[in-house]
């Protein structure tokens, strides 16, 4: 029998200021460029979700968040030992990333960048077209299912399923929407 699949949580937020989302600029040392995105990041050893999601938003913007709302939507991206490796992230052959992105009903503070990783440049909350324009330049696995929920095409609760080709591109499986 082969090694177990690594299996990664990650969490991430939509904060909404009338008709703005809150996103960072991000750039990790093996990215090609910095990207804008929804703040969030892996959810470490001991940590729930909505612990996670409270110190990814605190890192990345400053805010502090007060109560985490729903879950918007899920997505899970397998990445089989025969897969390529992923350029923006970590997510290598062999290993599973399933995100879980959360509505932040209650926030509080001002925007205030403190990642300690310094990947994350800059915060600020962008009008929704402007914002899927940025998100749209992300992984298809990252844009897709944030694009289709910011435009209203998916209901909340959807759960996306991509998996790794060889050739790097990410295959859409399935969507499973309630």
């Amino acid at each position: 029998m082969g090694k177990p699949q690594e299996i990664r949580n990650i969490v991430a937020a939509v904060l909404r200021r009338g008709d703005e989302v809150l996103l960072v600029c991000q750039q990790a040392p093996d990215d090609d460029a910095p990207a804008w995105a929804l703040p969030g990041g892996r959810v470490e050893a001991g940590e729930l979700f909505a612990e996670a999601l409270a110190r990814e938003v605190r890192e990345e913007s400053g805010l502090e968040v007060l109560k985490t709302g729903r879950l918007l939507y899920a997505c899970q991206m397998d990445n089989p030992t025969d897969g390529a490796a992923w350029t923006q992230g970590d997510t290598q052959p062999g290993t599973q990333s399933v995100a879980f992105i959360f509505a932040v009903d209650e926030w509080q503070g001002e925007i205030a960048c403190a990642d300690p990783d310094e990947f994350v440049s800059e915060a600020q909350f962008v009008p929704l077209v402007d914002a899927m324009e940025r998100l749209a330049q992300l992984p298809t696995v990252m844009s897709e299912p944030t694009i289709a929920y910011l435009r209203g095409d998916v209901t909340e609760g959807a759960v996306w399923c991509y998996r790794r080709q060889s050739d790097g591109a990410d295959q859409l499986v399935s969507l499973l929407c309630p």
